[in-house]
């Protein structure tokens, strides 16, 4: 069968090239690199700041076996003296030495309460980590349960919260020996 002549003269269509997936305009470059450049610096702030509380990780992880041991040990007063050693290095990893080395009693507890902000440590149950070190071993094994509960819950919610920054509000916290403004 011949074509028929009106469709002899026609050619094949040609089709547009498809269209890219690429951005056409520098706009749209530019905005990507904008967006790559606040995902770096969000994740060097997040490494640095991961890096930074790497101190309270660890003293978690030995407050959760000291309350461990506590639970499980006949070592009760052992276990319960080398609370205040762990406050006192967790401390000491966050400030400077000079600052909180020589703290003792009262000025100790009181350091740890504005740190964290409140009263837990000179009239709440934070109370006993001054008397646990030197208390006579009699007193320490006597403690009731509920006050040691109480202890360990003040001293993992210092650990959590403690501000080795100025807090939000703009007047800074005072730490001995200097101020430290926000």
């Amino acid at each position: 069968m011949a074509a028929k002549p009106e469709l002899q003269g026609l050619h094949e269509i040609h089709l547009p090239d498809p269209v890219s997936w690429l951005p056409q305009t520098v706009g749209w470059y530019v905005g990507l690199g904008i967006v790559l450049l606040a995902l770096g610096w969000w994740g060097y702030v997040r490494r640095r700041r991961f890096a930074a509380d790497r101190y309270r990780r660890l003293a978690l992880a030995e407050l959760a076996d000291l309350t461990r041991e506590l639970l499980t040990s006949g070592q009760r007063v052992q276990v319960l003296r080398r609370l205040p050693v762990l406050m006192k290095r967790t401390a000491l990893s966050a400030f400077p030495r000079a600052e909180v080395a020589s703290l003792t009693g009262a000025r100790w507890l009181a350091f740890l309460d504005r740190t964290m902000g409140g009263t837990e440590f000179t009239e709440g149950a934070g109370q006993l980590l001054g008397e646990l070190a030197y208390a006579p071993t009699s007193c320490v094994e006597q403690l009731p349960d509920e006050c040691v509960a109480g202890l360990l819950r003040a001293v993992r919610r210092w650990i959590m919260g403690h501000s080795c920054v100025p807090d939000r509000s703009g007047k800074g916290i005072e730490i001995p020996g200097r101020r430290v403004v926000g």
